[in-house]
């Protein structure tokens, strides 16, 4: 039964899961979407969101790794902004602590890129402002997370962890784009 909870179609299921909650639970903060009044609605998509990476970290020692990369370069860029976020980043670093073996050269690799690019995009985003062009295209497509996955497992197989980022993206960004042609930008 815990086989099933971690093949393949579940692991890509569940990085679905966790580009649609992140990107609805952002939209709830930062950009006016409610769904019922109170703030309910917000963190029950943190912990949906905390969930499904938690469920990540539970399925493959190095998308665990990567996804704590990912949660450690949004506390030093300051994305952890909102209680939703914090809670999602909390279960998602305690499931960690409690299942994974840290691999200290992938972390770092993953982290280096995260925070680089990350911040490249914080920076577009929030000083320059800018909206339109290719670079900010390449910035919001977020391919700082599919591209290095995808050079790792050219190295070392694995592809699961290319394949989960890939998926995560994509829900992360089609969920972007769906709210965002109803007016939530």
């Amino acid at each position: 039964m815990i086989e099933n909870l971690f093949s393949i179609p579940m692991i890509i299921l569940y990085a679905l899961f966790y580009g649609i909650t992140m990107k609805i639970a952002d939209l709830f903060d930062e950009h006016g979407l409610e769904w019922f009044k109170g703030e309910g609605d917000n963190i029950i998509f943190g912990f949906l969101w905390g969930i499904f990476g938690a469920l990540l970290v539970l399925s493959n020692n190095a998308i665990a790794n990567i996804i704590l990369a990912m949660n450690i370069a949004f506390i030093i860029r300051n994305r952890l902004d909102y209680i939703n976020h914090q809670i999602a980043a909390s279960i998602i670093i305690i499931s960690f602590l409690f299942s994974s073996v840290f691999n200290p050269t992938l972390f770092i690799s993953f982290y280096v890129i995260f925070l680089v690019f990350g911040s490249s995009k914080d920076y577009v985003d929030d000083i320059l402002k800018k909206k339109k062009g290719v670079l900010v295209f390449l910035n919001e497509a977020m391919l700082y997370y599919p591209v290095p996955t995808f050079i790792y497992c050219l190295l070392y197989g694995n592809w699961i962890v290319f394949y989960a980022f890939l998926v995560y993206t994509i829900a992360y960004d089609v969920t972007k784009f769906i709210y965002r042609r109803r007016g939530y930008s």
